[in-house]
């Protein structure tokens, strides 16, 4: 039996044990365990990835694409979507509408414990109030969405988060690494817990934990004097239409960029729907700042808004608010961008990139795409040289969506949220992986749509860019 076979069967075993176990309310022992289940899912992979083709690619080429970080950073991209596909199949198996409130509300703590057999006590933040009345009232339709587990190895299994909601529109995200106090009280305050309960926490979400990208931003004591960025925002175009988030994401961007990464605003070049002139002015502005500081400087570049490939050539540009998909001399050429960061010859050079190039958006067909009979274009990768990484918001022909709830598009804000967790200290291998992981999976779930971000760098720093940070 081959691995292939070997996968089938065992996806065919998890399927059953789904159907076996939505009926249980007792912790669950798997018939496949987590690491068994993510062995299966990349052995197929590195078996197909090690494979030589002897028609299309020498020997030499052959031991450089099984060699160093590119495999590496493979086996962790698909250990990621194993674990996320495992996740998700385990959340099917708990019966959420098991869990109950266990004794009456803390007012002191403004806490309620709730319970479940699988998962044992939890302790919810709730504030006193119309908030804790809804909470008891309403709490037999209570939604318990986009849960997290941390599997340690053999049958013991963790609730790491999860998000609750009530239909009254009170929302709450457990996190376990949270800990609040739960004081069990009668209905005359008589305390039958003198001690207290402590156990993990169910965090109210509220402006002031780190749920809330816009209005939570780490502010860090750090100055980054050394790096100088380019922020732009199209989102209000004079012939396409409007994209969405774009002067958000900009706007936030810039924020984190000051707040937490320590750049200094004077170092920032910030354009909500820029013109052709204004994105001229921006590689200027980078070049001028290079040039003063003789290439000791790091760049960003930060783009969220329309892109488009040419029809003759599948060539990536930029789109400028007032420039048309159909005249795309008007527009920044992607392969222009990358080279003129690569002349600058500075330590580094980040491009990210909330845009699609397909000719196709999540607001609509292009005027160029609607003109050319609705075929999709695949956009043409440029190589990049010097100390060069650009990431991407898609691959090949797929759209860049927007994230409705959050007021951003899709990558940025995973992108925003790993900066946040890590206070901008996220090497950029931990960056990469979880901003593919996230908006994969994320994309699927809300917009029922593939999105897949990816990351290109130059040859010359293949083996040591996943060690960068965007702080020094």
């Amino acid at each position: 039996m081959n691995r292939l076979t070997i996968l089938s069967v065992i996806m065919l075993l998890w399927g059953a044990t789904v159907l076996i176990a939505q009926n249980v309310s007792k912790p669950l022992t798997f018939r496949l365990p987590y690491e068994d289940f993510i062995r299966g899912y990349i052995d197929p992979k590195a078996e197909a990835w090690k494979k030589w083709d002897r028609f299309s690619e020498t020997r030499q080429e052959y031991q450089e694409r099984i060699s160093g970080e590119t495999t590496k950073m493979l086996f962790s991209l698909w250990r990621a979507e194993a674990d996320s596909i495992y996740q998700h199949k385990y959340a099917e198996t708990i019966p959420w509408n098991k869990f109950v409130i266990k004794g009456g509300y803390d007012p002191d703590n403004e806490t309620v414990r709730l319970h479940s057999e699988q998962f044992g006590d939890i302790v919810v933040h709730i504030p006193r109030g119309e908030t804790a009345r809804s909470m008891f009232k309403h709490f037999d339709r209570v939604k318990f969405t986009s849960p997290s587990f941390i599997f340690w190895g053999g049958d013991s299994i963790e609730l790491r988060k999860v998000d609750v909601s009530l239909p009254t529109g009170h929302r709450f995200a457990y996190d376990s690494r949270v800990r609040l106090q739960y004081v069990e009280t009668d209905d005359f305050g008589a305390v039958q817990s003198p001690a207290g309960e402590t156990v993990p926490a169910l965090a109210w979400e509220s402006p002031e934990i780190h749920e809330n990208v816009d209005s939570v931003i780490p502010q860090i004591n750090r100055r980054n004097d050394d790096v100088y960025g380019v922020i732009i925002g199209n989102e209000n175009y004079y012939y396409e239409s409007a994209t969405r988030f774009s002067s958000n994401d900009a706007q936030t961007f810039y924020e984190y960029c000051t707040r937490t990464l320590g750049v200094p605003a004077s170092n920032l070049f910030l354009r909500k729907d820029a013109t052709y002139g204004d994105m001229l002015n921006s590689i200027q502005f980078l070049k001028n700042a290079a040039r003063a500081k003789s290439g000791k400087v790091r760049l960003l570049f930060y783009y969220s808004g329309h892109g488009m490939s040419d029809i003759q050539d599948n060539s990536m540009y930029l789109l400028p608010v007032d420039c048309s998909s159909t005249t795309l001399q008007a527009a920044l050429k992607a392969s222009v961008l990358y080279r003129e960061l690569s002349d600058m010859k500075v330590q580094s050079a980040t491009v990210f990139l909330d845009a699609c190039f397909s000719g196709a958006s999540s607001e609509g067909a292009l005027t160029a795409l609607v003109d050319g009979a609705g075929i999709k274009i695949t956009p043409k990768e440029d190589a990049l040289f010097g100390n060069l990484v650009v990431f991407s918001a898609t691959s090949e022909a797929e759209i860049a969506y927007p994230y409705e709830e959050k007021q951003h598009r899709m990558f940025t804000y995973f992108l925003l949220k790993k900066l946040q967790a890590t206070k901008g200290e996220a090497t950029y291998h931990d960056l990469a992986s979880y901003i593919i992981t996230n908006v994969k999976s994320y994309a699927f779930d809300v917009n029922r749509k593939t999105q897949t971000p990816k990351v290109q760098m130059s040859y010359d720093i293949k083996d040591n860019w996943e060690k960068w940070r965007l702080i020094k």
